[in-house]
């Protein structure tokens, strides 16, 4: 029998004489950032995290963000995960007063530019889903 590094999930072989990892653990352990940290890749990460759907919506970010930065204080983790929440609640904020103010075509580039002096650090990808998200909530709300 090949020893075990995960639970008993997962029984194809991932490397000889070991079962692999739950596909969850194993793409954490990938994605486990090496230091020094990028202050912009660990909010980036976080900000991810925070506008996780499903189980994780609106859920706090410390127990997954310290996956990817196990170096970081609890101290840390939380002053990420109030940073993440806060960019996350203003974009979609922002979003939803732009499609009040414009309907369905609300404009991306309006929001960027808008939302970015206050929260530089946020790169493209998370801009696309934030606003995204907002324009999801809106769309719902007002009945398009």
């Amino acid at each position: 029998m090949l020893p075990s590094v995960a639970g008993p999930r997962c029984t194809r072989p991932f490397m000889v004489g070991v079962r692999c990892k739950g596909s969850s653990e194993l793409f954490e352990w990938f994605r486990k950032r090496k230091q020094p940290y990028n202050e912009n890749q660990i909010l980036n990460d976080g900000l991810d995290y925070a506008m996780e759907f499903g189980s994780n919506w609106l859920q706090p970010i410390q127990s997954r963000l310290v996956k990817l930065y196990p170096k970081l204080s609890d101290i840390e983790l939380d002053d990420y995960n109030s940073k993440c929440q806060a960019a996350m609640k203003t974009g979609h904020d922002q979003v939803y007063a732009l499609a009040e103010e414009s309907g369905k075509d609300a404009s991306f580039d309006a929001f960027v530019a808008s939302y970015s002096k206050s929260f530089p650090w946020v790169n493209d990808k998370n801009l696309k889903h934030i606003f995204s998200q907002g324009m999801y909530y809106a769309w719902k709300d007002m009945g398009w």
